[in-house]
């Protein structure tokens, strides 16, 4: 072989090495580009879904205040209890204890002794 046969042999090989590092660079490039927007799909996959939880935790708490609105147009019972844990109202009659907020505030609970009379009794008022 001679010099210039070896030069273009030289140059050939270069030639052939530059196309082989742009092809590894070019999908370098695009398994770096996949796996960014595959990341990225998989975040807002994870976003939509805790969205959609939210959302139907929502409607679950939109039709259970529905339901309250139409017990409390319709249910003479359900105003009295609504009333009573609400507002701490009472009946004539009830009994009302008045504790001290440091009892509560200490973690100190309390027997409640007032004897329950009627069905319309609730948590809080009795």
């Amino acid at each position: 072989m001679s010099i210039v046969e070896k030069r273009k042999e030289r140059l050939r090989r270069l030639g052939d090495g530059l196309v082989v590092m742009v092809l590894l660079a070019t999908v370098a490039i695009c398994v770096s580009i996949y796996l960014r927007a595959r990341s990225e799909l998989n975040a807002a996959i994870t976003k939509s879904k805790a969205a959609a939880e939210q959302v139907e935790e929502l409607k679950i708490r939109v039709e259970r205040r529905e339901r309250d609105v139409q017990r409390l147009k319709s249910d003479s019972h359900a105003i009295e209890t609504f009333a009573r844990q609400r507002f701490g109202l009472v009946r004539d009659g009830d009994l009302v204890i008045k504790l001290p907020q440091e009892s509560e505030a200490a973690g100190v609970q309390v027997a409640n002794l007032t004897p329950q009379q009627a069905h319309g009794y609730t948590k809080t008022s009795n």
